[in-house]
């Protein structure tokens, strides 16, 4: 908006006719003292004529400045005295001396008088000045409510000018609406003298807006009622701030409460504590009950105490960035997951202060601990399909050394019925029965492994020998399918961190999914190329590739999803839980494919930090 500072014509015009009219009584002034000048030389009347000066000095109070009035009190001074030297001279003892002594008198008082009513009115109209520069709006009304005054300040709030308001109902003209009934307003102004309150007003354009109204009763000499002085303060703009901020302080209230997330605000080194109303609630603290660092502790979960000291320490310490998370210990035994986010806002020489989020995660930690245990089931489930898939050949292993020990106890038997025993015999034989035993135990120690639930346990593990456990168990089925298996391994042992079933796991049921792909296809060369190469920095790649027909490119999107399978006799599954026990190993599994090439799969797995260089 251009606000334009050079005066308008009508107001250049008004201002120069306001000092034509100025010039003009000035003008009249100075002819009405030579009038009573000449009148008081020629007249041979015997009246104080010089008295009349009082008339130029009461018209002058309004013409000049205070120093002006002063100089015209002693011009007409100074006319009196020269009128009595030429028409008396120094005749000190007639009465026309004591006519001139009059005259200087009524000159003198009517000036001190003059004066002090200049004062008073300047000062008035200084503070009328004043006042019409305010914003507030002025109005007066009589006590039937017709507006006798509108001030400027009226006039740019509510739109009519002065002359459209004056004489017009107070009530009609901007319909006013109370936040009590007009009566009871009307009841308390008259008993009190004074009232205050909001009222919703109307403006000239149709436009409500808000004001603060300051109603004064005005009483005459008679003390009778007179007159209404109000003063009307909009405060539109305060109240829709206001109303704003409370439909934010409201929102964001309600977002708390949904999202369990309160805010806190914390002093240093005061220690005084600020909270939402959510993250009273989250400690449950009564509402009397003054929330400080003392009283967190006490509700804080034994084991995690350390923690919460560790979290003030930072703040103490004047740390950017806290975040930590830790339990509450409820009184009626209840465990609650809290997790803190504080920043610091300020940081000056009387301290520093922290504005942080409280919030409430022990929904989302009873969720994956479920998930977990249900993960953990399903990976259970999963191992002991893919041990029903290989019954026949955990048989064959199992029947080959208990068929050993057999031929083997039989051969010793002879060996000993013999005339002359053969003790050497003998020995080799239960020899080779234990190490059969052994051969048996083995097998049935993994598959034991494999059935087990049991919590993952992460150790230090050699991923080739992994690799090689997982190709012993599933090594019949490899041979009773004809498949080849091609090793390409760049290493010979690499230290990984993890449970070693569940990475058993993976690799039987990738070498599993590929010899189904070659066998399901019915295609003449089935082989399986296994590959264990360095990766970027700190990881190390192991892929599986079949020469199976490949993966169309519309199904690679889909087959880490959950029950996704091409296998009428499959749940969709495995795939799904391969891809969930390497990601919580802090890797990642993908797949490859060309369609007539075969798929590979890959797997990518962070070296333990001690096997870096």
């Amino acid at each position: 908006m251009k606000i334009i500072t050079e005066p308008t014509l009508a107001v250049r015009l008004l201002s120069r006719s306001f000092v034509n009219s100025v010039q003009l009584k000035r003008l009249g002034a100075v002819a009405l003292s030579s009038a009573i000048f000449v009148i008081d030389i020629a007249s041979s009347i015997h009246v104080a004529i010089a008295v009349l000066y009082v008339a130029v000095i009461l018209i002058s109070v309004n013409l000049f400045s205070r120093r002006g009035v002063i100089g015209v009190s002693f011009v007409c001074i100074g006319l009196t005295l020269t009128a009595f030297l030429i028409g008396h001279g120094f005749e000190l003892y007639d009465g026309s001396f004591a006519r001139f002594l009059v005259s200087l008198s009524a000159i003198g008082i009517t000036t001190v008088l003059a004066l002090k009513n200049k004062s008073a009115t300047d000062e008035l109209q200084e503070q009328v000045r004043l006042l019409a520069q305010t914003h507030d709006a002025i109005i007066v009304r009589d006590m039937n409510h017709i507006i006798t005054k509108w001030s400027a300040g009226a006039e740019a709030l509510y739109g009519w000018t002065t002359s459209q308001a004056v004489g017009q109902d107070f009530r009609a003209l901007l319909n006013p609406q109370l936040m009590t009934t007009w009566d009871q307003m009307m009841t308390c102004l008259l008993e009190t003298g004074h009232w205050e309150g909001e009222v919703i007003e109307h403006c000239r354009d149709g436009a409500c807006v808000t004001v603060v109204s300051r109603c004064s009763l005005s009483r005459g000499a008679d003390n009778q009622p007179k007159a209404i002085l109000a003063t009307h303060n909009d405060i539109s703009d305060r109240k829709r701030a206001i109303e704003a901020l409370q439909r934010s302080e409201a929102f964001l209230a309600g977002a708390q409460w949904l999202s369990q997330t309160g805010s806190i605000g914390l002093k240093i080194p005061s220690g005084e504590m600020y909270w939402s109303k959510e993250a009273r609630r989250i400690f449950e603290f009564d509402a009397d009950e003054l929330p400080i660092l003392t009283s967190i502790l006490e509700k804080t979960h034994p084991d995690d105490i350390e923690i919460v000291k560790s979290a003030i320490k930072k703040a103490w310490q004047k740390d950017p960035y806290i975040k930590t998370e830790y339990r509450l210990s409820m009184a009626d035994g209840r465990i609650k997951h809290l997790q803190m986010l504080a920043q610091r806002v300020k940081d000056g020489d009387e301290g520093s202060e922290y504005v942080g989020a409280l919030m409430d995660v022990t929904d989302t930690r009873m969720a994956e601990e479920a998930l977990h245990r249900s993960e953990a089931q399903l990976a259970h489930f999963s191992r002991v399909a893919t041990l029903g898939e290989l019954a026949a050949s955990i048989a064959h292993e199992v029947n080959q050394p208990l068929a050993a020990v057999a031929t083997n106890g039989t051969a010793g038997l002879r060996w000993l019925n013999r005339d002359t025993p053969n003790i050497g015999e003998v020995r080799s034989a239960i020899e080779r029965m234990v190490s059969e035993t052994h051969r048996a135990s083995e097998v049935i120690r993994r598959i034991r492994a494999m059935a087990r639930k049991a919590e993952p346990q992460k150790a230090a593990l050699n991923l080739v020998e992994i690799i090689d456990e997982s190709l012993a168990l599933v090594d019949r089925e490899l041979k009773r399918n004809k498949v080849e298996l091609e090793r390409g391994f760049e290493l010979e042992s690499v230290s990984v961190t993890g449970d070693r079933v569940q990475l058993q796991q993976v690799i039987i049921n990738l070498l599993m999914n590929g010899m189904q792909a070659m066998v399901n296809a019915k295609i003449k060369r089935r082989a399986l190329r296994l590959r264990l190469l360095n990766s970027d920095a700190g990881s190390i790649s192991f892929e599986i590739k079949d020469s199976g027909p490949g993966i169309a490119a519309d199904r690679m999107p889909l087959l880490f999803m959950a029950f996704y399978t091409t296998k009428p006799e499959g749940m969709g599954m495995g795939l799904s839980i391969c891809r969930s026990i390497i990601e919580a190993h802090g890797g990642r599994i993908w797949a490859t494919s060309e369609p007539g090439d075969g798929a590979v799969f890959h797997l990518s797995l962070p070296i333990s930090p001690w096997e870096q260089p």
